[in-house]
Protein backbone atom coordinates (compact mmCIF):
# COMPACT_ATOMS: atom_id res chain seq x y z
CA UNK A 1 0.00 0.00 0.00
CA UNK A 2 2.90 2.44 -0.35
CA UNK A 3 2.37 4.07 3.41
CA UNK A 4 -0.80 5.37 2.02
CA UNK A 5 -3.74 6.15 4.63
CA UNK A 6 -6.14 5.75 2.42
CA UNK A 7 -7.47 5.41 -1.53
CA UNK A 8 -9.64 6.97 -3.55
CA UNK A 9 -11.98 4.07 -5.32
CA UNK A 10 -14.53 6.58 -7.25
CA UNK A 11 -14.37 9.82 -7.27
CA UNK A 12 -18.08 10.83 -6.37
CA UNK A 13 -18.25 14.53 -6.30
CA UNK A 14 -21.67 15.71 -4.81
CA UNK A 15 -22.08 11.97 -3.85
CA UNK A 16 -24.70 10.42 -1.57
CA UNK A 17 -25.73 7.36 -0.11
CA UNK A 18 -29.68 6.74 0.49
CA UNK A 19 -31.85 4.01 0.51
CA UNK A 20 -30.07 2.17 3.54
CA UNK A 21 -31.00 -1.75 3.44
CA UNK A 22 -29.44 -4.15 5.97
CA UNK A 23 -29.34 -7.72 5.74
CA UNK A 24 -27.79 -8.77 9.19
CA UNK A 25 -27.14 -12.90 9.24
CA UNK A 26 -24.02 -12.48 11.62
CA UNK A 27 -20.90 -13.06 9.42
CA UNK A 28 -22.71 -12.67 6.13
CA UNK A 29 -24.53 -9.41 6.49
CA UNK A 30 -25.04 -7.50 3.82
CA UNK A 31 -25.36 -3.75 3.43
CA UNK A 32 -26.69 -1.82 0.08
CA UNK A 33 -27.28 1.62 -0.82
CA UNK A 34 -28.70 3.27 -3.94
CA UNK A 35 -25.48 6.34 -4.71
CA UNK A 36 -25.74 9.01 -6.18
CA UNK A 37 -22.76 11.12 -7.70
CA UNK A 38 -21.22 13.12 -10.37
CA UNK A 39 -18.84 12.11 -12.42
CA UNK A 40 -17.35 15.10 -13.42
CA UNK A 41 -14.45 13.37 -15.27
CA UNK A 42 -16.81 11.81 -17.88
CA UNK A 43 -20.72 12.52 -18.33
CA UNK A 44 -22.03 15.51 -16.36
CA UNK A 45 -25.37 13.87 -15.38
CA UNK A 46 -26.06 12.18 -12.48
CA UNK A 47 -24.46 8.59 -11.98
CA UNK A 48 -27.43 6.59 -10.19
CA UNK A 49 -26.22 3.22 -9.27
CA UNK A 50 -26.36 0.23 -6.46
CA UNK A 51 -23.52 -0.12 -3.96
CA UNK A 52 -23.45 -3.34 -2.12
CA UNK A 53 -20.78 -4.53 0.44
CA UNK A 54 -20.69 -8.57 1.09
CA UNK A 55 -19.70 -10.14 4.47
CA UNK A 56 -20.22 -6.72 6.32
CA UNK A 57 -18.48 -6.78 10.10
CA UNK A 58 -19.85 -3.54 10.88
CA UNK A 59 -21.33 -0.02 9.85
CA UNK A 60 -21.30 3.31 11.40
CA UNK A 61 -23.08 6.47 10.26
CA UNK A 62 -22.44 9.69 11.76
CA UNK A 63 -24.93 12.61 11.13
CA UNK A 64 -23.47 15.84 10.34
CA UNK A 65 -25.12 17.71 12.61
CA UNK A 66 -23.09 21.58 11.87
CA UNK A 67 -25.44 22.67 9.11
CA UNK A 68 -22.44 22.93 6.75
CA UNK A 69 -20.45 21.15 4.07
CA UNK A 70 -17.48 21.08 5.26
CA UNK A 71 -15.57 17.85 5.02
CA UNK A 72 -18.36 17.01 2.30
CA UNK A 73 -15.59 18.05 -0.58
CA UNK A 74 -13.32 14.74 0.13
CA UNK A 75 -14.69 14.13 -3.50
CA UNK A 76 -15.24 10.28 -3.31
CA UNK A 77 -15.21 6.97 -1.76
CA UNK A 78 -12.54 5.56 -0.37
CA UNK A 79 -10.78 2.82 0.81
CA UNK A 80 -9.03 2.97 4.83
CA UNK A 81 -6.06 0.82 5.17
CA UNK A 82 -5.15 1.81 8.30
CA UNK A 83 -5.42 -1.44 10.32
CA UNK A 84 -6.01 0.45 13.55
CA UNK A 85 -8.98 2.26 12.24
CA UNK A 86 -10.56 -1.25 11.66
CA UNK A 87 -9.77 -2.76 14.97
CA UNK A 88 -11.63 0.77 16.75
CA UNK A 89 -14.56 0.23 14.75
CA UNK A 90 -14.84 -3.75 15.74
CA UNK A 91 -14.15 -3.05 19.53
CA UNK A 92 -16.50 -0.43 19.50
CA UNK A 93 -19.12 -3.02 18.72
CA UNK A 94 -17.72 -4.90 21.54
CA UNK A 95 -18.47 -1.84 24.01
CA UNK A 96 -21.86 -1.24 22.73
CA UNK A 97 -22.71 -5.13 23.03
CA UNK A 98 -21.36 -4.93 26.39
CA UNK A 99 -22.74 -1.90 27.62
CA UNK A 100 -26.57 -2.29 25.64
CA UNK A 101 -26.45 -5.43 27.78
CA UNK A 102 -25.44 -3.72 31.07
CA UNK A 103 -27.35 -0.90 30.94
CA UNK A 104 -30.93 -2.72 30.05
CA UNK A 105 -30.07 -5.79 32.29
CA UNK A 106 -29.53 -7.10 36.03
CA UNK A 107 -26.12 -8.79 35.70
CA UNK A 108 -23.02 -8.89 38.15
CA UNK A 109 -20.57 -8.34 35.58
CA UNK A 110 -16.65 -9.00 36.06
CA UNK A 111 -14.65 -7.37 34.15
CA UNK A 112 -11.43 -8.36 35.05
CA UNK A 113 -13.03 -12.36 34.88
CA UNK A 114 -12.28 -13.65 31.34
CA UNK A 115 -14.64 -15.97 31.46
CA UNK A 116 -17.01 -13.94 32.06
CA UNK A 117 -19.66 -14.01 28.94
CA UNK A 118 -19.94 -10.35 28.45
CA UNK A 119 -16.07 -10.55 28.12
CA UNK A 120 -16.29 -13.10 25.27
CA UNK A 121 -13.52 -12.06 22.50
CA UNK A 122 -13.17 -15.35 20.70
CA UNK A 123 -15.11 -14.23 17.50
CA UNK A 124 -13.34 -11.08 17.65
CA UNK A 125 -10.28 -13.26 18.09
CA UNK A 126 -10.86 -14.87 15.04
CA UNK A 127 -11.77 -11.36 13.22
CA UNK A 128 -8.58 -10.13 13.71
CA UNK A 129 -6.87 -13.28 12.34
CA UNK A 130 -8.47 -12.06 8.73
CA UNK A 131 -8.70 -8.64 9.24
CA UNK A 132 -6.53 -7.91 6.33
CA UNK A 133 -9.16 -9.86 4.43
CA UNK A 134 -11.72 -6.80 5.84
CA UNK A 135 -11.38 -3.99 3.72
CA UNK A 136 -12.89 -0.43 5.41
CA UNK A 137 -14.66 1.96 3.42
CA UNK A 138 -15.28 5.53 3.85
CA UNK A 139 -17.99 7.82 2.42
CA UNK A 140 -18.17 11.51 3.74
CA UNK A 141 -21.39 13.48 2.73
CA UNK A 142 -22.76 16.79 3.66
CA UNK A 143 -25.52 14.48 5.48
CA UNK A 144 -23.11 12.87 7.29
CA UNK A 145 -19.95 10.15 7.17
CA UNK A 146 -20.81 6.45 6.44
CA UNK A 147 -17.80 3.98 7.42
CA UNK A 148 -18.34 0.30 6.20
CA UNK A 149 -16.06 -2.61 6.79
CA UNK A 150 -16.73 -5.04 4.95
CA UNK A 151 -14.89 -8.16 2.61
CA UNK A 152 -16.01 -6.65 -0.50
CA UNK A 153 -18.04 -4.18 -2.27
CA UNK A 154 -19.94 -4.10 -5.90
CA UNK A 155 -21.44 -1.31 -7.65
CA UNK A 156 -24.46 -2.26 -9.99
CA UNK A 157 -25.56 0.43 -12.46
CA UNK A 158 -28.92 1.73 -11.93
Amino acid sequence: MNGAASKLLIKTFDGSLVNLKLRPECMNSTVEFDIRYYDYDGDESPVKAKVIFREAASIDFEVNLFDNCIGAELCGFYEVFQEEKKKEIVEKIFRNRLDGFLYHGDYSYDADDEHDMLNWREPIDGLYKNLDKYHLYQQQTQGGIYYILAKSFEIIAG
